[in-house]
């Protein structure tokens, strides 16, 4: 082998690894070092999504139970004591002024009523005998003065003065009795016995009318306890007739459920047989203070009542709102922000986002009612709103 060679050989070797060397560092002189992110991609704009805030329904108009009562009612008294004998109606019967509810037993009432008719018949028997009596004394008077006069006309004739002053003194005589006896009345005793025996024949009559009673009114028949066999205490309530062409409606409430109320006029009821058919009934009352004993407020409404298809005693579904009013200001449950016992939204006004308090109301699906600090309309931050800060700028993405 060339020793001589050898040296050259490393030579080479040293130089080509020096070459390689001063390519790789210009290689790597040419690769762009990376840097931090400037300050403009620090400051970028945060996305959010919008949605304008509108009112949605959340839910049925809110009820309360009514208990149903007639507007007016007739109490039924009975007027005389006596045991029923018969119970013609029953509670919950449609009745008509007059008709017959029940028979109090009158026997006695019939046995003096009877009596009174006697004493009435004897009465007038005997004022018909004594008048006819008066008329053949008058016929017999008149007789006599028919003939005193006839013989007071021969006399005269006569020419005997004497006889014929007598004549003429027993016919004055006669006549001034005639006089006496038609100015005169012997029958008052007895027309004043008819009179008082008429007086009590009809106050029997009107007695034993007592002993059947009677509907006062239209209406239905309730609370009644009658029986047959019954003993009845005179002046005693025996039931009701209750009007059913118009009705009240007594309704408690809380203080948030009265609150639904105050200041309205009228409100929609309904009975639970027949929830299409709606009526509207008159707010007569709404307690302003709550009763201390329930803690509640007690409202009365008055309603016609058509065909009485609402009977006394049935409870009724009253609507304290309408359909409208349950449309309220709600937004997504997602975009409320919970901090604690607060919640927030965010509203974009202009490119800026601006976190404003909320007071929540009730749940319906995927919306929260928003009871106060929200309006209608304004736009409403409903995603990337819990990466913002208040006032902060965004940009609005679809």
């Amino acid at each position: 082998m060339n020793h001589k060679a050898r040296p050259i050989h490393i030579k080479l070797k040293i130089v080509s690894l020096l070459v390689a060397a001063a390519v790789l560092a210009a290689g790597c002189a040419n690769v762009p070092v990376e840097e931090p992110q400037n300050a403009a991609d620090q400051n970028a704009l945060k996305q959010v999504k919008i949605e304008q805030v509108a009112r949605h329904s959340m839910g049925d108009p809110r009820e309360q139970i009514g208990e149903v009562a007639a507007a007016v009612k007739f109490d039924m008294i009975a007027r005389t004591e006596g045991e029923v004998v018969e119970r013609v109606k029953q509670n919950g019967d449609q009745v008509k002024k007059d008709d017959v509810i029940a028979r109090i037993s009158s026997e006695r009432a019939a046995i003096k009523l009877e009596g009174a008719k006697t004493q009435l018949r004897l009465s007038q028997e005997a004022l018909a005998a004594n008048q006819k009596a008066s008329q053949l004394q008058r016929d017999d008077l008149l007789n006599k003065i028919k003939d005193a006069e006839r013989a007071y006309k021969e006399i005269r004739m006569s020419q005997d003065e004497e006889a014929a002053v007598k004549a003429a003194d027993v016919v004055k005589q006669l006549k001034q009795q005639l006089s006496v006896m038609d100015t005169s009345n012997n029958n008052t005793a007895l027309e004043g016995q008819i009179a008082s025996a008429e007086a009590g024949l009809k106050e029997l009559q009107l007695a034993l009318s007592d002993y059947v009673i009677k509907a006062p009114s239209d209406g239905v028949l309730t609370n009644m306890a009658l029986r047959e066999g019954t003993y009845l205490q005179g002046g005693s309530v025996i039931g009701v007739v209750q009007r059913t062409d118009r009705i009240v409606i007594e309704v408690k409430l809380t203080e948030m459920a009265a609150s639904l109320v105050r200041g309205k006029q009228e409100v929609v009821f309904y009975s639970p047989d027949q929830r299409d058919a709606k009526l509207k009934a008159q707010i007569n009352s709404l307690d302003l203070f709550v009763n201390p004993k329930t803690r509640m407020f007690a409202m009365e409404l008055e309603a016609d009542n058509p065909n009485g298809v609402i009977k006394p005693g049935e409870r009724v579904h009253v609507q304290l709102t309408t359909e409208e009013e349950e449309n309220v200001v709600a937004v997504p449950s997602l975009s409320i922000v919970r901090e604690g016992d607060e919640a927030f939204v965010y509203i974009v006004k202009g490119t800026n986002a601006e976190k404003r308090k909320v007071q929540l109301g009730r749940l319906n699906g995927v919306y929260q009612e928003v009871i106060s600090g929200l309006s209608q309309d304004e736009q409403l931050v409903v995603s990337g709103q819990h990466q913002l800060k208040d006032k902060e700028q965004v940009q609005m993405i679809k």
